[in-house]
């Protein structure tokens, strides 16, 4: 091919004869080839013997000198181009090659060279006017249509990008790999109704195809055109009654329209289809229905919709995640934990599904030994997690075991606490292990943090200022604290009691007495109320 393609712009090339109006062949004169050209003809041929043999610096300086002797060889030019294109000189390439598509513009090779020469220099408007002649020379050739339509996409020319596929589909009729294209194309130029209507003549054109219905009815829903996107909907069912997805389309179609009756109705339609698969179901569940929708406005329709998942999928984990947090969220604690325990025996690698089971056995008063086990496991897989620790310390404290309350906070205290996740909480336990402990000064430290953190606890407040006054210290700060709990509990008998008994410590039993008594007929059980009171009336 080389030397063909080289010799035709210096003689070896013979035109077709053209033909006289009757469309007969015309015989044309002879005409004699010189010496000169016979001459040139060897000469190009040498260079080209040079380039096969991978002499390219003899061959380059061959070309070039043939090109300066017979400047109207484009056989000459085109082997310059080609060295240069070999070479990585774009420039130098566009040039020579351009010379020699100049002087013989139909040579489908120079072009050839000449557009991908065009290409690597990003001339991207060159190459579109090349691959014009190129189409022009060879009308019948499809992949040279792509190539002009790529070309134009690169020249930022989209609109006659799509007319280059149009060429193409008036050879081919309409197909998808055009369609599509012409429809992202018309997208990306901004000219929505034209790539509507791309889509159009493809559902058209094949009607039996439930795919492209469906791509087009997709398109008329993004629209707000939701007539016309039934209507494509119904031509699906009508093909394929026992589609499996065409119910889940519908039921999009009536949410959209704000129909939720119909659209439930034919969520379960779909659901119904044996040949939905358990993953699509799902995830339809997960991406359906809101939160809100699914677990309260629509949770009639959702738990109808798990247990028709659950006839086909129950036995897989996935299925049992969706359904235990789905009864999670309806506060099921028992049957929850029973669900998410199933899927955690296939695979206990996701945190989220380990917190989501503790959440439900800290809310079984039946289980906390299953608590204390699960959450002990979750520990050692996932150690700088809180709910894990903060569990086990809490069942610790029902124990009056102190110490390991104290382990297990001061770990999760190390590891820190991911955007506040349960700092109180876990700040207020350890407040009361440390005091429980002798630790003291631990113990008033984590009362402070707890109380910034949440000012507004009186429980908690009444318990430190009562603290301060067995260890009789900070007597003053106690008595500040205490005060607030009675001004905002004010019928609290424990309040009374602490905010008497400190006013007592402090040498105040005229003041303290009406707070003590007031305590003790709110809570006239109390041994403790009654202990103090006797002992500051005693003193009077």
């Amino acid at each position: 091919m080389a030397v063909a393609a080289v010799l035709a712009g210096c003689g070896g090339a013979r035109k077709a004869a053209p033909a006289d109006g009757g469309g007969r062949y015309v015989r044309q004169p002879i005409k004699e080839t010189t010496d000169e050209a016979l001459k040139t003809e060897a000469r190009v041929i040498d260079a080209v013997a040079l380039q096969e043999s991978g002499r390219v610096d003899e061959a380059l300086k061959a070309y070039a000198a043939l090109a300066a002797d017979a400047p109207q060889c484009a056989a000459a030019w085109y082997g310059l181009g080609r060295q240069a294109l070999q070479r990585g000189w774009s420039d130098s390439a566009v040039a020579c090659l351009g010379r020699a598509a100049a002087l013989n513009d139909s040579n489908k090779w120079y072009l050839m060279t000449l557009a991908e020469a065009q290409k690597r220099q990003g001339d991207a408007k060159g190459r579109v006017a090349t691959l014009e002649r190129i189409v022009a020379l060879n009308p019948t050739v499809l992949e040279y249509y792509y190539e002009l339509s790529n070309a134009n996409i690169e020249a930022g020319d989209l609109p006659a990008a799509v007319e280059a596929l149009d060429r193409v589909e008036r050879m081919t009729g309409v197909t998808e790999p055009i369609s599509l294209q012409k429809q992202r194309l018309w997208m990306a130029a901004g000219k929505e109704d034209r790539a509507l209507k791309e889509v159009e003549r493809l559902a058209d054109a094949m009607p039996q195809e439930k795919r492209y219905q469906a791509i087009l009815a997709e398109a008329y829903m993004g629209k707000g055109q939701y007539k016309k996107a039934k209507q494509r909907y119904d031509r699906i069912l009508a093909t394929d009654p026992d589609d499996e997805y065409i119910h889940l389309q519908l039921a999009e179609y009536y949410k959209r329209l704000g129909h939720p009756a119909d659209a439930d109705r034919e969520m379960e339609a779909a659901f119904a289809n044996g040949k939905l698969d358990c993953r699509t179901k799902l995830q339809v569940l997960a991406s359906f229905y809101s939160n809100d929708e699914f677990y309260d406005a629509r949770r009639g329709v959702g738990f109808r919709l798990l247990d028709m998942v659950g006839a086909d999928c129950g036995d897989q984990p996935e299925f049992a995640l969706v359904y235990g947090d789905a009864l999670m969220r309806q506060r099921r604690y028992p049957e929850a934990a029973v669900q998410i325990e199933r899927a955690l025996q296939r695979d206990s690698s996701s945190y989220e599904v380990w917190e989501g089971l503790l959440i439900c056995l800290a809310n079984d008063t039946n289980r906390e030994a299953d608590l204390e086990r699960y959450a002990a496991r979750a520990e050692r897989l996932f150690p700088m997690k809180t709910l894990p620790c903060y569990l086990q310390a809490m069942i610790a404290m029902r124990r009056d075991d102190y110490s390991t309350v104290v382990d297990k906070l001061e770990r999760t205290a190390k590891w820190g606490y991911q955007k506040g996740y349960l700092e109180a909480e876990c700040t207020g336990l350890m407040a009361e292990a440390y005091y429980r402990t002798g630790q003291y000064d631990k113990a008033w430290t984590a009362f402070e943090r707890y109380l910034k953190l949440q000012p507004d606890d009186w429980g908690m407040m009444n318990n430190y200022a009562y603290y301060m006054s067995e260890q009789n210290v900070n007597l003053e700060h106690a008595e500040q604290l205490s005060r607030r709990t009675v001004d905002a509990e004010p019928d609290n008998a424990n309040s009374l009691d602490t905010y008497g008994w400190i006013l007592h410590l402090l040498g105040r039993d005229a003041d303290a007495l009406p707070y003590l008594r007031k305590a003790v007929r709110l809570n006239p059980a109390s041994d403790t109320l009654k202990k103090h009171l006797a002992e500051v009336e005693g003193r009077q």
